[in-house]
């Protein structure tokens, strides 16, 4: 009883606050149609490449507009460090840190709305005896990283968007 109780008061409270969902129809903006207007340039190297895929997934998932309102520009680095060293001068750690500075240019009348930022993220994994074995850990160390880049850019540029002029 006391749960339901909590749990309408907890309903309440949020509607009350003008709380909306990101993605939701609530309120009077779309913002997956103003996502869709963004062209996302490509992105160098392999890791760049993966980046650019899985921010065209979020942002622009019927495919690049025809007539975008704005560009999305991606730099990509990153930088690896060993760590948890034995005795016997071995790695069994390693950390990998990616850096994406990204910018978010308006384009035709949206030329006055510019964002720039700089997502950053540490990922780690272990450095088996097996070759096979590491390059698999490491590959899945920066899949990780990358989708939660992407996730990071998309939820700066939907906060970004939904902020009045």
């Amino acid at each position: 009883m006391f749960k339901l109780i909590y749990s309408l008061a907890a309903l309440v409270v949020l509607t009350g606050c003008g709380f909306e969902p990101i993605y939701g129809s609530a309120g009077s903006s779309n913002i997956s149609a103003e996502l869709s207007t963004i062209r996302v340039a490509p992105i160098k190297d392999r890791i760049g490449q993966q980046l650019r895929n899985l921010l065209l997934d979020r942002i622009n998932p019927t495919g690049s507009p025809r007539n975008p309102n704005y560009k999305l520009i991606v730099q990509i680095s990153e930088s690896k460090q060993e760590l948890a060293i034995k005795k016997t001068d071995v790695s069994t750690r390693a950390n990998l840190k990616f850096t994406a500075k990204f910018q978010l240019q308006g384009l035709q009348k949206f030329a006055a709305r510019a964002l720039t930022g700089e997502a950053k993220i540490v990922t780690s994994y272990n450095i088996l005896s097996s070759d096979f074995g590491t390059l698999a850990t490491e590959r899945n160390a920066r899949r990780r990283a990358v989708r939660e880049l992407s996730d990071d850019i998309t939820n700066r540029i939907v906060s970004y968007l939904q902020t009045p002029n």
